[in-house]
């Protein structure tokens, strides 16, 4: 018995060391799932730059609160520096694509920061990726008060590669993130989502900031999720034709249209993709 127990303290003790843990679905006997399946080829101009309303539109309008990110005809986006778990001198870099690819010099992002905590041992980006990520929880922390911090999950191993059990993840530039939910107290992993707990403001506000920025590529989420923030958005203020570059939704679940696309295994959160910086081109594919 009393090798148990001190077998047990240090595991504990190990698990401390990494400092950020896991993020894992409610029901620990369900295997994650990644699959980005898409029945239809992604269309070419996918990658253009997000053309948002000039005017911001929130939704669920709370007292006080702000918009975020940058307004269309804005100068320039000029990426931010990242803060990195252990501070480094090198740039990062991602080399190849997202499902075959490498990392080199990575950033680590810390467990903790303004509006966000980090939930994954495999918490290695490029810098332009964690920039991203600090920049829209900051913005988004600062806009909502005294609310929950974003939780971020996996993005990519130290030096890229395959990361079990993700098909992507491999090159630094996709990130796991749990939906911003309306229930109380500061979630550590992933919860299932639907419309009786998902913030749509926070959510929008988290994802407007990172589209807003010119420098997301793709976001899968579930299609039942999209269609919760683009209803949410309609009652708003958008229109059908503001939302249709974004959203997939509500072409059908397998039609090629949008910037955010529905993939398997996305109830509980959703993916954002970055494009690959302009330094790392063209070894790194997009």
């Amino acid at each position: 018995m009393a090798r148990l127990v001190l077998c047990t303290l240090l595991v504990a003790a190990l698990a401390s060391l990494v400092g950020c843990s896991e993020a894992a679905p409610q029901r620990r006997k369900r295997k994650p799932v990644d699959r980005m399946v898409f029945h239809d080829a992604p269309e070419e101009n996918a990658y253009e730059r997000i053309p948002l309303p000039p005017q911001r539109v929130r939704v669920q309008a709370r007292p006080n609160s702000a918009t975020v990110g940058n307004v269309a005809g804005a100068p320039t986006f000029q990426m931010p520096t990242p803060v990195c778990q252990p501070p480094k001198d090198q740039p990062s870099k991602s080399i190849g694509p997202p499902t075959d690819g490498q990392l080199v010099d990575a950033c680590r992002i810390p467990c903790q920061g303004p509006g966000y905590i980090a939930v994954s041992p495999n918490a290695f980006g490029t810098d332009n990726t964690v920039a991203l990520l600090q920049l829209a929880a900051a913005q988004v922390n600062q806009q909502f008060q005294g609310v929950p911090s974003v939780v971020v999950g996996a993005i990519s191993a130290e030096n890229g590669g395959f990361l079990k059990p993700h098909k992507s993840h491999q090159s630094g530039r996709d990130v796991d993130i749990a939906y911003l939910r309306t229930t109380k107290g500061q979630p550590k992993r992933f919860e299932p989502t639907d419309a009786s707990n998902l913030d749509t403001e926070r959510t929008w506000a988290f994802l407007e900031a990172l589209l807003s920025t010119g420098e997301v590529g793709w976001v899968f989420m579930d299609y039942e999720i999209q269609a919760l923030l683009y209803e949410a958005l309609l009652d708003n203020g958008w229109t059908e034709q503001g939302l249709a570059p974004i959203f997939q939704y509500p072409a059908g679940a397998n039609v090629a249209r949008g910037v955010i696309r529905h993939a398997t295994g996305h109830a509980d959160h959703f993916h954002v993709r970055f494009r690959c910086p302009e330094r790392d081109k063209p070894e790194c594919v997009d």
